[in-house]
């Protein structure tokens, strides 16, 4: 099978992310954000996902 590797982009500075767990940019050093449902980086001023249109904030209420 192939797998397709999937690309992670810090939403600030467009470094790749080469681990998308890790919770800061490797090159800019920002704390990243990811959305709870599809695990993407975004900044955190967003509200809606842009990747999965995800309610960031009611996501967030139900995790915690």
């Amino acid at each position: 099978m192939n797998q397709k590797k999937e690309h992670f982009y810090c939403p600030y500075c467009d470094a790749e992310i080469t681990e998308a767990n890790l919770p800061l940019c490797q090159v800019c050093g920002v704390t990243i954000f990811y959305c709870p449902v599809c695990r993407e980086p975004l900044p955190r001023d967003k509200k809606v996902c842009p990747s999965c249109g995800a309610d960031i904030r009611e996501e967030a209420a139900k995790e915690g």
